[in-house]
């Protein structure tokens, strides 16, 4: 496996984490501050990654479905 494909795996996988974070939090109408939390830090991982992707490999990744 490849760097690059090393990091899509990882982009893909945290947008997939952050998907099921987002759609938890909103099974529980919003009401748990610690899901919010996770929920943003998640949504931090997975963009630092893909703009990490951008900058070393000069064009953007783009997440294709979110599971």
């Amino acid at each position: 496996m490849t760097p690059q494909e090393m990091l899509e795996q990882m982009i893909d996988k945290a947008w997939k984490d952050f998907s099921e974070i987002a759609q938890a939090e909103e099974e529980d109408d919003y009401s748990d501050a610690m899901v919010s939390m996770e929920r943003t830090e998640a949504n931090g991982y997975a963009e630092g990654l893909q703009t990490a992707y951008a900058v070393i490999f000069g064009k953007e990744y783009l997440v294709e479905e979110i599971i």
